[in-house]
C-alpha cells in the first residue's frame, strides 16, 4: 500500500505546487499525513533529509520499496516431470488377493 501512497504524491506533486512548496518549507508530514503511509514509514519519509524534490523521490522510492514485503511465490511442479517415469516401490504397487 505505501507505493501506491507514494505514487499520488509523486503525481499530486506534479498537479499541485503545494506539496513541493511543504517539502521546501520543511512540511512534507503534512503532505504525508494525507496519505496511506504507516507511521514507521511516515517517520522515516520525514526524516529524509535531500536537496531537491526529485532527490526526495528517489530516496523515498527506495524506502518504500525494501520496505514492501515480496509477493507470495507460487511453487508449482515442472511439466516436466510428467514425462520421466517415476519409480515404483513394492508398496506403490497393489496386492492382489
Amino acid at each position: 500500500m505505501s507505493m501506491q501512497a507514494l505514487n499520488q504524491l509523486v503525481a499530486r506533486s506534479i498537479v499541485d505546487p503545494t506539496v513541493v512548496q511543504a517539502f521546501r518549507s520543511g512540511r512534507i508530514g503534512d503532505v504525508l499525513d494525507e496519505l496511506e503511509f504507516t507511521p514507521d514509514m511516515r517517520a522515516q519519509l520525514e526524516g529524509i533529509e535531500s536537496d531537491s524534490w526529485a532527490e526526495f523521490a528517489v530516496i523515498s522510492y527506495r524506502y518504500v520499496k525494501a520496505a514492501e514485503m515480496p509477493a507470495p511465490r507460487i511453487d508449482l511442479p515442472s511439466p516436466v516431470e510428467g514425462l520421466f517415469p517415476t519409480e515404483r516401490t513394492q508398496s506403490d504397487q497393489g496386492q492382489v488377493a
